[in-house]
């Protein structure tokens, strides 16, 4: 599969050699960037749907995720915040939940979905400035309007469901040749029965969006820390050297997430004829004008956070307890982690040591 070019304009020579029918493009001419955005993202969604029985979406930008939703009937609320009009389908409200959740970072995204995109998914793509989009089939009026964006450039791939690469992987760096047993973890429940703290509030919904977060940070670069709520990614901390950051990062994006939850949209009749980005910008500014950097996420019962390492300090823990956090899932391997699970318990927080690291570069 020749390429538009490399990771940069300027490397001008760039393939794809894949197994016949296993990955193929059906419409565009993809660079590297959107292959590696592709490969990993559908990953994520095939992994998540499997684990979850949901349909999921994810919204990737330079390989890492900056939202992921599992498919479920949106609230009023959220149809407001999001600015829906139509009673989506469970496709539909997947990717809405995955774009909604950070729309500034999903700019010019790349799209993954679980399952064969429908005609309500591809109007709804349609809309939005994305580069393209990853999927196991599509309904044929799905397909057609999809290649009629970015005038008929819309990079569509389409990805055997049932493909299972080998066990071994590797890539060349440098001109060297790293070879290495492909990370097939099975992300399951039996990850979450290791709880070291005093506080053991755990509900199926916990459960089932603490396996979405670890499921996530597999295909998030590294470090990473992710908050999810409700079946949905509602913020993430990648690509950091300290952990710190990562969960500062988690934690802002969340709360920047429910402070737009929070806003009486009204005013956008004040505003007519804008474009879907000039009008994200203007809630953006609406947002910062109401709440500044209020700290609102507080107010959610059942805010998960789940991290790709151990924490090395408790200063994660005391910032987690700043945002409202109840459930924790890391791995543990401190010289600390006593005083991580005591402070853990000083603020009647849940931890699970899930005993395995995520990295992901």
């Amino acid at each position: 599969m020749q390429l538009k070019y490399g990771m940069n304009p300027n490397q001008d020579y760039a393939e794809v050699i894949a197994p016949e029918k296993s990955f193929e493009v059906l419409n565009g001419r993809p660079s590297v960037i959107n292959v590696l955005d592709a490969l990993n993202s559908w990953q994520l969604v095939k992994e998540a749907k499997e684990c979850l029985g949901k349909k999921v979406s994810t919204s990737f930008k330079h390989v890492t995720p900056s939202g992921v939703g599992a498919g479920s009937n949106l609230s009023e609320k959220e149809k407001q915040a999001y600015l829906v009009k139509i009673e989506p389908t469970e496709l539909a409200s997947a990717y809405i939940k995955a774009r909604g959740v950070d729309r500034l970072a999903s700019f010019g995204d790349f799209i993954a979905l679980s399952d064969e995109v429908d005609v309500e998914t591809a109007k709804i793509i349609k809309s939005e400035v994305s580069d393209g989009v990853i999927a196991p089939s599509y309904n044929p009026e799905a397909l057609d309007m999809l290649k009629q964006k970015k005038k008929g450039g819309y990079v569509i791939f389409q990805i055997d469901p049932n493909y299972i690469p080998p066990e071994t992987e590797s890539r060349e760096l440098f001109g060297i040749t790293i070879k290495q047993k492909r990370n097939d973890l099975k992300i399951t429940k039996d990850l979450l029965n290791n709880v070291v703290t005093k506080t053991n509030n755990l509900s199926e919904t916990i459960i089932d969006d603490l396996l979405l977060g670890m499921i996530t940070l597999k295909y998030t670069q590294s470090n990473s820390i992710c908050t999810v709520y409700n079946g949905q990614v509602i913020g993430i901390g990648s690509g950091q050297q300290s952990r710190i950051l990562c969960s500062g990062l988690a934690l802002n994006k969340a709360n920047v997430w429910q402070q737009k939850q929070q806003l009486d949209y009204s005013f956008l009749n004040e505003f007519t004829g804008m474009k879907r980005t000039e009008t994200d910008q203007v809630i953006e500014q609406q947002r910062e004008k109401e709440f500044g950097d209020k700290v609102m996420l507080n107010k959610l019962d059942g805010v998960c956070l789940i991290s790709d390492g151990f924490f090395p300090q408790k200063d994660n823990i005391e910032l987690a307890h700043k945002y409202g956090i109840k459930f924790i899932a890391s791995p543990m391997g401190s010289i600390r982690d006593q005083e991580i699970i005591d402070t853990a318990d000083k603020y009647g927080i849940t931890f699970i040591n899930t005993g395995v690291r995520l990295f992901h570069h």
